[in-house]
């Protein structure tokens, strides 16, 4: 999981470094507003791939409660 969060942070940086010189940024109307979607769209995607990889680890450091134990304690609970 944690190899395909980063192969996909590192292909939508390399897309953004590779399709920035392509993209008309000083173009007509429908060009420029196509430029800047796309640019924020692809900022989105890196945040997020970045901002996943960043807290995954706290993720799984949680430990699921067994469920014997759970239900013991809502026997407990009923009486």
């Amino acid at each position: 999981m944690k190899q395909r969060l980063f192969l996909s942070f590192l292909l939508a940086v390399a897309m953004v470094v590779y399709g920035l010189e392509y993209l008309p940024f000083d173009g007509s109307g429908m060009d420029r507003v196509f430029a800047w979607s796309w640019l924020v769209f692809a900022m989105l995607v890196i945040s997020g791939n970045g901002l996943h990889l960043l807290y995954q680890k706290k993720r799984r450091r949680r430990v699921a409660v067994p469920i014997r134990y759970v239900s013991q304690s809502r026997e407990k609970m009923r009486g």
